[in-house]
């Protein structure tokens, strides 16, 4: 992949998202690539996106979880961390060891989360070619 984060509508259906709502929320986005014949997005505009269609009044209960499950997913897809300041501790070993260890669970958590994006897609692709 790009050094950015990019999802793709199919892959935000297999997150929960409804196609309507994949397409709403990308339908103000300008797509970064393609894969195939799907366009592609930044995570970070489809996370804003979401956001922002989380605060329209007349939102149902459904979707607004559907839509924050998704939201969860991206954000994991992202591996944002949020810094532990163990250097202030006066063993050096353990502040070392501490920072390694968040390191490789950052990278865990990094793996984990798109092995997640390669199964929504695979679910989103799915959930397309199943009668309802």
């Amino acid at each position: 992949m790009n050094s950015h984060k990019i999802t793709t509508r199919k892959q935000l259906q297999g997150y929960g998202a409804t196609t309507y709502q994949a397409r709403v929320l990308t339908q103000s986005l300008s797509p970064v690539a393609t894969q195939g014949k799907t366009y592609t997005y930044e995570i970070t505009g489809v996370i804003a996106s979401i956001r922002e269609y989380l605060q329209r009044p007349r939102i149902k209960l459904v979707t607004c979880q559907k839509l924050e499950s998704v939201l969860e997913a991206l954000l994991n897809q992202l591996g944002n961390i949020i810094a532990i300041p163990f250097g202030k501790s006066s063993d050096l070993e353990i502040s070392r060891l501490a920072k390694n260890l968040i390191q490789s669970m950052a990278k865990t958590d990094q793996a984990l989360a798109e092995l997640k994006a390669t199964a929504a897609t695979i679910k989103g692709k799915y959930v397309e070619l199943s009668p309802d």
